[in-house]
């Protein structure tokens, strides 16, 4: 617990990569009455569909929303707790993500600990399953000098 209180940065660029490649990129929930929205009806019992990732890079809602910036969770997610779903929202929350966070964070500090990290790659595609893969995201590990 120690590691992951004291790994700020670490922390920062899980969510910043979370809020670029949510794993769970959309939200579906089930209208439970008749309701209207901005001119759009919405019958009781009707599917809705909210896009996570459209949500998490919206430019009413982000500044520069396309470009990575670990530094804007400088003060933690609840800044952003009215547009940043990540693990989704509400009662369906995951809920392992407090485990998921720890688990990265424990994760990605080992492996810069004995790794050099380097990207293959130019841009992410992704390949949207029912959570959101990275296609082409290919990395070369290099082995750190030991001291």
């Amino acid at each position: 617990m120690d590691l992951v209180t004291k790994s700020k940065i670490c922390q920062q660029v899980v969510e910043e990569a979370m809020r670029l490649y949510p794993p769970a990129y959309f939200i579906d929930r089930v209208n439970i009455k008749a309701d209207s929205f901005n001119g759009l009806d919405f019958e009781a019992g009707a599917n809705l569909l909210f896009s996570v990732y459209e949500m998490h890079r919206h430019p009413d809602l982000w500044e520069h929303p396309n470009e990575f910036q670990p530094e804007r969770f400088n003060e933690g997610s609840r800044k952003f707790s009215s547009q940043y779903f990540p693990f989704g929202a509400g009662p369906r929350k995951c809920i392992g993500n407090n485990f998921a966070m720890f688990e990265m964070i424990i994760a990605i500090s080992e492996l810069i600990s004995i790794y050099k990290i380097h990207p293959n790659f130019e841009a992410i595609d992704i390949t949207p399953l029912i959570t959101l893969k990275p296609k082409n995201a290919f990395l070369t590990f290099e082995k750190r000098n030991s001291c």
